[in-house]
């Protein structure tokens, strides 16, 4: 590993944040509600919201505009069949992923199918699953199933690939340094226990610049099952357990978070916190119905591969916590805001979130009309959101909204 990477600047908490937009009975604009800005001894900046710094009711806060849906009827060109990761250019096209085959569809800003990129196969050009992340007029496209990265021109034509990461199917990233983020193995201390998470990073052209690490920490309560004759077993998460979360930022580096405490940490490099971020925060109950549902969603899953009897004895919703996590995703747009998605509950026909600024203050919560899937088929760029919904008859589509600020 070639530990030169270019340094990545931060520029320093800003102490002005954005005024409530409200006025007094007398016409006088209302006092500016501001976050608390503190230097810790270590040199980090602690920045805390007590309230929201710049918006109070979400009538006041940003809006959205619907800006139209991508995807086809069934069994045409511009169908998505199982959409995933998505990236958008300059110029308003939009790059997602399908399987079954597994190829990359492009859709220009009208919502036409463009050009199909790639095709299923373990050839040049080819990959079995595919993450994929657009800036410039590359396109790369990570496949932790044949532990291979493959960059694109945005126009299709096959440029190069290299030898990567396996085993994680999430997310990838490519910054404004074009430098390539592909998660890989972490490490564990002598216990066995994961101590920090791995991020790979690469040139676009496929060289090594350095590896990066997040904090793990334990994830809570799992569902462990075995088969009967002890030769397959599987590992998966209590619906609604606290866990870590991380986002990329567009400047390079992670934003990241435990969901059992609201506090958010800013970092270049994932081990060197330069900014925390908080605001008050009291957990949700969970409905025993929405307890009820998702064990019996994945309890579904589980009969299908080891059997009824298997599944019951390690599953159950006594399990599920009484109480929602403080967030489930993050994500930071192009302009640095970063969009922390709150527990919904129930309700599956709305999507909220807390938006922090740049400099870490608190702005003020935010619902999308539209019931985004809570993992992979999101994208946040610059003045746009794009996410993959399920539409009335449960088909996949992406939805588009402008955000009028």
């Amino acid at each position: 590993m070639n530990p030169a990477a270019p340094p990545i600047r931060w520029s320093p908490a800003l102490l002005l944040v954005p005024a409530i937009a409200a006025a007094c009975s007398e016409g006088k604009a209302a006092p500016k509600a501001t976050a608390k800005v503190d230097t810790l001894p270590s040199g980090q900046i602690q920045v805390t919201s007590p309230v929201p710094t710049g918006w109070v009711n979400p009538e006041q806060g940003w809006r959205f505009q619907d800006a139209g849906t991508v995807g086809g009827a069934d069994g045409s060109s511009d169908e998505l069949v199982e959409p995933g990761t998505m990236g958008v250019d300059a110029q308003g096209r939009i790059y997602v992923t399908d399987h079954k085959p597994a190829v990359v569809k492009v859709f220009d800003s009208t919502g036409a199918l463009v050009r199909t990129i790639g095709h299923e196969g373990s050839g040049p050009g080819e990959f079995r699953v595919a993450f994929i992340a657009v800036r410039g007029s590359f396109l790369v496209v990570h496949d932790p199933q044949q532990s291979r990265t493959s960059v694109f021109d945005t126009s299709g034509s096959y440029l190069r690939s290299w030898k990567s990461s396996c085993c994680y199917w999430d997310d990838i990233f490519l910054d404004r340094e074009m430098r390539i983020y592909i998660p890989t193995v972490g490490t564990a201390d002598s216990a066995g226990k994961v101590r920090w998470r791995l991020y790979a990073r690469y040139g676009i052209d496929g060289h090594v610049i350095d590896t990066l690490r997040t904090p793990a920490r334990e994830e809570g309560k799992t569902w462990s099952v075995r088969s009967k004759d002890g030769k397959s077993s599987m590992i998966t998460g209590v619906p609604f357990t606290p866990q870590m979360v991380t986002a990329y930022v567009p400047a390079g580096g992670f934003l990241y978070g435990w969901s059992g405490d609201y506090r958010l940490a800013l970092s270049p490099r994932g081990n060197d916190t330069s900014q925390t971020w908080t605001r008050p925060w009291t957990p949700e109950p969970v409905p025993n119905s929405l307890r009820e549902s998702a064990t019996n969603e994945t309890l579904k899953s589980v009969i299908e591969q080891y059997g009824e009897a298997t599944a019951k004895a390690a599953i159950k919703s006594s399990d599920v916590p009484a109480t929602g996590p403080a967030f489930t995703t993050l994500r930071v747009d192009e302009d640095g805001n970063a969009w922390v998605r709150r527990f919904a509950g129930s309700d599956s026909t709305k999507t909220g979130y807390d938006v922090f600024g740049p400099d870490g203050s608190w702005l003020g919560g935010l619902t999308i009309p539209a019931g985004i899937r809570e993992y992979g088929g999101q994208l946040f760029a610059k003045g746009m959101i794009y996410a993959v919904v399920d539409d009335d008859e449960g088909r996949p589509r992406i939805k588009r909204f402008r955000v009028i600020r």
